[in-house]
């Protein structure tokens, strides 16, 4: 669900944008913006590791033991940072691979407008 999120976080962004009524594109909001993305991410990464993440997707676990003692705050606080995390990964893969995929197009075109011309 989260990296389906992730494949439409500019949607998110642009209502986002919208019901604050930002009109204009600002550098500095941007790169604060991508920094706390990051933060969140790397905090991801601690908790995807710290508790042990993998043996439950693999399923090399079938029971998800949960502490009783942990703050419910702090537990929701590192399931929140899964979620950005796996955000994070969707959407920068996505513009990456539009990236690729346009200059890919980019690069079709010439080689066929060359083609024409000769």
């Amino acid at each position: 669900m989260n990296v389906h999120l992730g494949l439409h976080w500019n949607m998110v962004i642009r209502m986002a944008q919208k019901g604050m009524r930002i009109r204009k594109s600002s550098k500095i909001r941007s790169v604060l913006l991508f920094l706390l993305g990051t933060a969140i991410s790397l905090y991801g990464i601690a908790v995807f590791i710290r508790r042990d993440f993998l043996t439950y997707l693999l399923l090399k676990s079938e029971f998800v033991f949960l502490d009783y003692g942990e703050s419910v705050f702090l537990f929701y606080i590192d399931y929140f940072a899964l979620m950005g995390l796996c955000i994070f990964i969707a959407h920068y893969l996505t513009k990456l691979l539009r990236k690729v995929h346009g200059q890919n197009n980019i690069q079709k075109d010439k080689q066929e407008k060359e083609k024409e011309a000769s």
